[in-house]
């Protein structure tokens, strides 16, 4: 249950200049708005004017060669030789390396406040939180956590304010940290509306972190009876839930293992997971992919929206997309990326299995880490997979 589930109605006090209800943290300095802003143009800058530009000399000098590139290695092996490339790669890393050391320290002076916030959540909303449920945490998941640096390159991982530093960063992440992360999960509503039903009784979200794919979900099927969020950070499970608690959603979060839920076979007919899949060793993949199987009613479905599959970009699309492997702190970044995911979910017992890019124009999202990923390239910021379990 929530920490402060028998508080209900307790009085919080929001740091100065709080926002809006849906966002607790913080607003920022003037100097971290400046900061920020600075942040966003080099990012933006290398997006617009670099990356484009190492693309035209790409072909301009595999035309010279009189070859056509058919694998990233070909294609790469032209691209790393440019110094542009090399300039474009590295000032993406720094760039993402100070926006989350810069995030981390605009919040930090409200350390003390947030920490009650985090502490106290009134629970009005009708949500659940619960913690202490005998999750064993993986060993490759304890591994990354205590090199400080799993994913994105955060170093802030087991503070128990990273849900802040996150929903800060990430806007920065996204070159739209003025329009706000995660107060209008707009993306997110729109792949949860791809499910193929109008109604579900009870709804999965695997690895949920923050809880912004939970939050939508819940918001677009609101007659659900219950909608869970599940993962193994126990910091980011009392962000999400105090997230939507000031929203007033009612979500139930848990810390379990995707792999592992606990929960009885058939429990769930709809089953999402978001930005997941490559975050994980194969074999958690596939386990994952066993225990959603599991789980779903027959009749289910199953719903991942995260990076297209390198087999569907061009050579050198997939070079750049590469990047994030030792640019971005994504170790199965390209173990999964290679996979043929459909196969592997058919090889599972799914059937009707589809693959796409999410339909959605996000105004405000122009680039995130990837340098592939960025303005022009929209069509592959965002993969859906679908399936159902007959």
């Amino acid at each position: 249950m929530s920490p402060g589930g028998g508080a209900a109605g307790a009085a919080r006090t929001r740091p100065a200049g709080a926002g809006t209800p849906s966002s607790p943290v913080p607003a920022p300095t003037q100097h971290d708005a400046a900061y920020f802003d600075y942040l966003e143009g080099v990012k933006l800058y290398n997006y617009s004017h670099h990356v484009p530009a190492v693309l035209s000399r790409y072909f301009e000098r595999a035309s010279a060669n009189g070859t056509v590139p058919v694998t990233a290695d070909e294609a790469g092996a032209i691209i790393s030789a440019d110094p542009l490339y090399a300039l474009a790669a590295q000032t993406q890393r720094v760039a993402q390396e100070l926006a989350w050391r810069s995030a981390a320290a605009s919040v930090a002076p409200h350390r003390q406040a947030l920490g009650e916030m985090l502490g106290n959540v009134p629970g009005t909303a009708g949500g659940r939180l619960e913690l202490e449920t005998g999750v064993t945490v993986p060993d490759w998941y304890a591994d990354a956590a205590h090199e400080g640096n799993d994913i994105h390159l955060q170093p802030y991982w087991g503070d128990e304010l990273i849900g802040a530093i996150y929903e800060r960063g990430g806007g920065i992440y996204r070159t739209s940290w003025r329009a706000g992360y995660g107060k209008d999960p707009a993306a997110l509503i729109a792949f949860a509306k791809t499910a193929p039903r109008h109604e579900y009784i009870r709804i999965l979200d695997l690895g949920c972190a923050f809880g912004s794919n939970t939050l939508a979900f819940r918001l677009v099927y609101p007659d659900a009876e219950e909608v869970v969020g599940i993962d193994l950070s126990t910091q980011a499970l009392r962000w999400a839930h105090l997230s939507a608690e000031d929203r007033g959603v009612a979500v139930t979060y848990s810390r379990r293992d995707v792999a592992h839920t606990g929960y009885p076979d058939e429990s769930f007919d709809l089953i999402t997971g978001f930005l997941l899949l490559h975050e994980m060793p194969p074999e958690w993949v596939d386990a994952t992919i066993a225990e959603a199987f599991r789980l779903l009613r027959p009749g289910g479905h199953l719903m991942f929206l995260d990076i297209p599959r390198f087999a569907v970009l061009t050579p050198e699309a997939e070079f750049l997309h590469r990047f994030d492997t030792h640019g971005n702190g994504e170790r199965y970044w390209e173990a999964f990326l290679s996979r043929d995911f459909p196969a592997l979910l058919e090889g599972a017992g799914f059937t009707d299995v589809w693959e796409g890019p999410l339909d959605y124009d996000d105004p405000h999202y122009w680039g995130s880490a990837a340098l592939m990923r960025c303005g022009e390239f929209r069509a592959v910021n965002r993969w859906t997979t679908h399936a159902s379990r007959p």
